[in-house]
């Protein structure tokens, strides 16, 4: 999946990260972005929000596949297509996030998992953790939350 450069070349870019300003910092992400290749997933059935989660990640440099329920994206991993990081929303037609987010790992997929919702409460959190969300946000998903991820990624 992902591929990384020695550790020199990681701790330049750290160098890089640390001494540049937000223009700076977001061709780097987009070079190590482009450099390992990520995709992502976006499940959402609200067309609007995924639009704005396909573009924030493509501006990142982040390749984006996105279904609008759950069936399709069991169905997407169940054939054996790899993503970097999966995007799901709460309340997504057929299957509740929950549920699909407990079949996708139950495939045995152990990419980074995000979930995003408008309704967040602790329970709900605690509940999507168990079933093996990696971070759980409150909508919108933001650079803020979104650049730490591909920076782990990077060094995946």
């Amino acid at each position: 999946m992902a591929h990384t450069l020695p550790s020199g070349d990681q701790a330049s870019d750290q160098d890089k990260w640390d001494s540049g300003g937000l223009e700076c910092n977001q061709q780097l992400l987009i070079e190590i972005v482009m450099r390992n290749r990520l995709i992502a997933l976006v499940v959402d059935g609200d067309t609007t929000c995924w639009v704005l989660e396909q573009e924030l990640l493509h501006s990142y440099g982040v390749q984006t596949l996105d279904v609008d329920n759950s069936r399709d994206a069991v169905d997407l991993i169940a054939s054996n297509a790899e993503f970097n990081l999966i995007i799901i929303e709460k309340i997504i037609p057929v299957l509740n996030g929950l549920e699909v987010t407990r079949q996708i790992r139950e495939i045995g997929v152990r990419c980074k998992m995000l979930e995003v919702t408008a309704c967040s409460g602790e329970s709900e959190r605690q509940a999507f953790l168990a079933t093996g969300v990696d971070v759980f946000i409150e909508k919108p998903l933001d650079p803020e939350h979104l650049v730490p991820i591909l920076r782990e990624l990077d060094r995946q």
